[in-house]
């Protein structure tokens, strides 16, 4: 079983949601992993990926890491190290035959390409059996949000949910449409919506999964 992660966009909470989801599910007993395969932005060390290792208890490295914090399709430019995408799903089912829950963390949004013109949509298409969206609660959240469930759902992605992470910086908090952001995506939205804010929130996620 394959869970994949995605975002509204970067930087929204994927990585804080899949580590914590991995330690809610672990601590209920499940047979769980996480994976992040591609990773951008690793100067000097792959941050997402070491967090996930950490909570797995084992060494799961990103297939590809790049050090340039850009879309894995143009970091394989400026570097000059074409990403094979046969190969990402090699090391997928490889974990995935070693675990009840495997948990795939996407880079960026839906979207974001990966090699050339096959994007994180592509992947998943191929690989999840679930998809989960993260979506950070500020102003905007609503159009991200009803985007990505819209291109997954004519893609005829399995959703899951989607998850809106209310942690905010103090600029952002004084944001109003936080306020009714999650109240506002569950009416329109005909898929589970969920919200979490802090580690202890995901415990009331172990039962949905």
């Amino acid at each position: 079983m394959i869970l994949f992660v995605t975002g509204t966009d970067t930087g929204v909470g994927k990585t804080f949601f899949t580590v914590n989801l991995l330690k809610v599910l672990k601590e209920s007993g499940k047979d769980v992993l996480g994976f992040k395969p591609v990773e951008t932005g690793c100067d000097p060390v792959c941050e997402d990926a070491t967090k996930i290792s950490e909570v797995c208890g084992k060494e799961i490295p990103p297939v590809y890491s790049f050090k340039t914090p850009v879309a894995p399709s143009v970091a394989e430019i400026l570097e000059n190290r074409k990403i094979d995408i046969g190969l990402l799903k090699e090391k997928i089912r490889e974990y995935e035959s070693e675990t009840e829950l495997l948990i795939v963390e996407g880079a960026g949004g839906i979207m974001v390409p990966i090699s050339g013109s096959y994007t994180f949509l592509d992947f998943a298409r191929e690989i999840a059996d679930e998809v989960a969206i993260v979506a950070l609660n500020k102003l905007g959240v609503i159009n991200h949000t009803l985007l990505t469930v819209e291109v997954c759902k004519y893609n005829n992605l399995n959703l899951k949910g989607v998850f809106l992470n209310n942690f905010g910086k103090e600029n952002e908090r004084k944001d109003v449409s936080r306020i009714s952001n999650f109240d506002t995506l569950k009416e329109l939205l005909n898929v589970p919506v969920f919200k979490f804010k802090t580690a202890e929130d995901f415990k009331s996620f172990v039962e949905f999964f």
